[in-house]
C-alpha cells in the first residue's frame, strides 16, 4: 500500500510506475533525479493510478504527514533527500543514461508547455504513453482552466484502447518476478493513468459523465479483462470524444477562428 504513495506512482515522475521503468526516475516538480523512486515521496504527490478527486482524502493525509519536509523525502524514514540536478555528464559516467528521462529533464520546460506534451503523443511505446498521460494530467492541474486542455485530452483519448508495448528493459522487475506477468501489470498502469486524465478533465470541465467513465465500462474493467475491455473502449472512445468536442463547441472554445495552437488564446 505504501508504494502507492512513492515517487513511482506520482505524475511528477512521469516515466515510471509501480511496474514500469528501471533505475532512477526524474521529478519534474522538484527538478531532481530520483535514484531510488520506490523509497521516496513528497507532500505534493499526485497519484497516477486514480484521479485525484477519488483519492483526495488519502493524498491529503499523506501531505499532512510530510508537511514539515519541503522537498523530496524518504517514504519510510520521513527524512529529507537532497535534490540531484540532472547532468548528462553524470548519467553517462555512471552508466545511468535513459533517453526518456533525458528528454524530460532537458526539454519539458520548453515554452509554450503544450509543445512538448503534444510531441510526446502517439505511438505504442508503453513508457512514452505513461509519460504523455502524466504530462497531460500535470498540465491540467497547473494551468487553471480546462479550456486549454481539451485538445491534449482528446489526444490521450484516441490511444485509450491501444495496447502499449514494453521492451524487457522497460519493466520494473523484482527478484523472482516473471516478465510476462509484470508486462500485464504495466498495461494496466498505463491504462489507468490515461483513464485518470479523462476523468480529471471531466472534473475541471464540469462534465460528470467523464468524471465517472468507469461506471459505463461494465464488468470488463472489474475483471481486468483487456480483450473484452478493448471492445467496450472502441465504442466509448468515439462517444467520449464527441462529448468533449460538443462541450467545447457549446462553450465556444473549440479551435477558435484565430487558432492554430499559436493563435489560440487559451494556450
Amino acid at each position: 500500500m505504501d508504494q502507492l504513495f512513492s515517487c513511482r506512482n506520482c505524475v511528477h515522475n512521469t516515466s515510471q510506475s509501480l511496474s514500469i521503468g528501471r533505475g532512477a526516475g526524474f521529478c519534474l516538480l522538484h527538478d531532481s533525479m530520483l535514484p531510488e523512486p520506490d523509497g521516496t515521496t513528497c507532500k505534493y504527490l499526485q497519484r497516477k493510478d486514480l484521479p485525484w478527486f477519488v483519492v483526495d482524502e488519502g493524498v491529503s493525509e499523506h501531505a499532512s504527514e510530510f508537511a514539515s519536509l519541503p522537498g523530496i523525502a524518504l517514504l519510510y524514514e520521513h527524512k529529507p533527500v537532497s535534490r540531484i540536478r540532472y547532468s548528462e555528464k553524470y548519467v553517462w559516467e555512471h552508466k545511468a543514461f535513459d533517453a526518456l528521462n533525458h528528454a524530460l529533464a532537458q526539454y519539458s520546460k520548453s515554452e509554450p508547455s503544450w509543445v512538448f506534451i503534444q510531441a510526446m503523443s502517439g505511438g505504442v511505446d508503453g513508457r512514452r504513453a505513461l509519460s504523455h498521460a502524466s504530462l497531460v494530467r500535470r498540465y491540467m492541474d497547473r494551468c487553471g482552466t480546462w479550456e486549454s486542455s481539451y485538445r491534449l485530452v482528446l489526444a490521450v483519448l484516441q490511444e485509450l484502447d491501444q495496447r502499449p508495448v514494453f521492451g524487457d528493459r522497460d519493466l520494473h522487475l523484482h527478484e523472482g518476478e516473471d516478465a510476462g506477468n509484470v508486462s500485464d501489470e504495466a498495461l494496466w498502469d498505463v491504462f489507468f493513468c490515461r483513464l485518470g486524465s479523462i476523468q480529471e478533465y471531466g472534473f475541471h470541465a464540469g462534465i460528470e459523465e467523464l468524471m465517472w467513465v468507469t461506471d459505463s465500462l461494465d464488468g470488463a474493467l472489474t475483471a481486468f479483462d483487456w480483450a473484452n475491455l478493448k471492445i467496450k473502449l472502441e465504442e466509448k472512445r468515439l462517444e467520449w470524444t464527441q462529448t468533449i468536442i460538443t462541450h467545447a463547441e457549446k462553450e465556444d472554445v473549440f479551435f477558435p477562428d484565430s487558432a492554430g495552437p499559436l493563435g489560440d488564446p487559451h494556450f
